[in-house]
């Protein structure tokens, strides 16, 4: 409301910049979809700066990993990391991970990732929701994540939610997709095996992150039977000593998420499971987005003078 009411300022960053972000507090299949739009942009030439709060760290391991090319700059204050990014090489396109309630930058696009298989709940500090569903009239598109996970008529519901929050407000396409597994690489070795090769296998799931059961449906799914779990809280950062507990297990499987924090000290038997996101329905309302994101970039590079095109009056491009 105080920035809505101008009480407080906010600050557009130089660059095309679109927010991927949530009301939940986590566990939403959002650090799959930015990778997506990474690569996206990336394939069709776009330089990429990601702007994050680095909270626990795992997802700027991973994203580095990932994404050499990219430019991460972590920190709680994003204002004063958009100066950062800004006073180097700075890139040419941004995007805000988890930053659908960082009001004091604003952006050209707002992406919001409901999970699903838990798209609704109480707010802090009774469950943990950030904001209610009326948020959803911010967003600029939705996005349905672990759509595969609920029955038709379960997503169906959900929409009819979202239709009914944003009465008055344009019709939102309907967007749904979610992670599939990829390979499993062992965390020792670096050696890569299709999932399918851990069927009939003895194996105990391992994950710190806000939705386990949802790691646990993605192997199951995949044919997998495992016998035992150790499910920790989200961004948990695993020890020497938890890794000695894994010494009982002849198999362990941990997310992509957890690996990254596990493989300074990883033993043959842990494995990581590799997740990118795939979409079911609407990924072309998905590209057109990222192709409106990338258009002044791209403008820019045939004609200078496009800034002075741009509404915001920015210069972008090079």
């Amino acid at each position: 409301m105080a920035y809505r009411r101008r009480w407080l300022t906010s600050v557009r960053p130089p660059l095309p910049t679109l927010s991927i972000g949530n009301i939940a507090a986590g566990g939403t299949g959002k650090t799959p979809l930015l990778f997506s739009a990474i690569d996206w942009l990336e394939r069709h030439g776009g330089e990429v700066g990601v702007l994050s709060r680095g909270y626990g760290g795992d997802e700027g391991r991973m994203l580095e990993e990932r994404f050499p090319a990219t430019l991460l700059v972590e920190g709680a204050n994003r204002v004063q990391g958009l100066k950062t990014m800004m006073a180097g090489n700075p890139p040419e396109l941004l995007l805000l991970d988890d930053g659908f309630q960082h009001f004091p930058l604003q952006r050209d696009f707002d992406v919001v990732v409901l999970d699903a298989t838990q798209p609704w709940g109480r707010c802090f500090p009774a469950g943990l929701f950030r904001e209610p569903p009326s948020a959803l009239r911010r967003a600029d598109c939705i996005i349905l994540s672990r759509a595969d996970l609920v029955s038709s008529q379960e997503r169906e519901q959900i929409w009819k939610k979202v239709d009914q929050v944003r009465k008055g407000l344009p019709t939102m396409p309907r967007v749904e997709g979610g992670v599939v597994a990829q390979v499993v690489r062992n965390l020792k070795s670096g050696e890569e095996r299709p999932l399918s090769f851990f069927k009939q296998k003895t194996l105990c799931l391992a994950a710190g992150i806000g939705n386990p059961a949802s790691f646990q449906a993605l192997c199951e799914q995949a044919g997998l039977t495992p016998t035992s779990y150790r499910w920790k809280p989200d961004h948990y950062a695993w020890t020497s000593e938890d890794v000695l507990d894994f010494s009982k297990e002849k198999l362990v499987l941990v997310t992509e998420k957890d690996g990254v924090k596990i493989r300074p000290f990883a033993t043959e038997n842990i494995w990581e499971v590799r997740v990118d996101w795939k979409f079911q329905k609407g990924q072309d309302v998905w590209e057109d987005t990222l192709h409106a994101l990338h258009l002044p970039v791209r403008a820019a590079r045939i004609e200078p003078l496009w800034s002075a095109h741009d509404p915001h009056g920015r210069t972008v491009g090079r």
